[in-house]
């Protein structure tokens, strides 16, 4: 499983929210070497904890996911969106919604992508239905372990995901995925902007 790898907390970079109203911490941005203005994909993790606008990313394609028990709302111009736990949000992320905290501080997840670039597709999964997966052609797939120690692997082996960590696969088989009882994961497939996917 050479194209799988497992990035841990330890590895996520702790940066500045763009508009200077917080922390995140960067999971995954690509190609290497980019910034917070020129990357093509992103996957950062975000403590919201006042409310505030977002920053704004034009260009950007943005799925974002609340982790947290805490609610979380986004105010729009046209109103607000409650963010149902683990069920994406996608938004054009031009747009500078304002975070609504009505029970203290939240948690999410943000898959973002170059709009003409790459293209996004993220699910919540559980241990009842983990699916299979397989990173669409030229691309990969991202399973972020939320609860429970999740177990992605095909016939060569096996690596665990535990809370908080995340896997990243690109050129690799289909691999089965499973996990305790209570676990929990979002996952993204990333695909090239024209590929064709073949994931299950």
């Amino acid at each position: 499983m050479g194209a799988l790898r497992i990035i841990r907390p330890a590895d996520y970079s702790r940066v500045p929210w763009k508009n200077g109203g917080g922390i995140t911490e960067d999971v995954l941005l690509l190609p290497e070497g980019s910034s917070h203005d020129d990357f093509d994909v992103r996957i950062s993790l975000a403590p919201i904890v006042e409310e505030g606008p977002f920053s704004s990313f034009p260009g950007i394609d943005r799925h974002i996911t609340r982790l947290s028990r805490n609610g979380l709302g986004l105010a729009f111009a046209n109103g607000t969106r409650a963010l149902a736990r683990l069920e994406p949000l996608y938004f054009d992320s031009v747009q500078q919604p304002r975070s609504v905290l009505p029970d203290g501080p939240a948690w999410v997840i943000n898959v973002m992508t170059r709009r003409g670039r790459w293209n996004a597709q993220v699910m919540p999964a559980a241990a009842a239905n983990g699916p299979l997966l397989a990173a669409p052609e030229g691309g990969m797939v991202i399973l972020h372990a939320v609860t429970g120690v999740w177990q992605v692997g095909d016939a060569a082996g096996a690596v665990l995901v535990h809370p908080g960590e995340t896997m990243v696969a690109g050129d690799e088989p289909t691999l089965r995925v499973s996990c305790d009882p209570t676990g929990e994961a979002l996952i993204a497939f990333l695909a090239p902007t024209g590929a064709r996917e073949k994931s299950a």
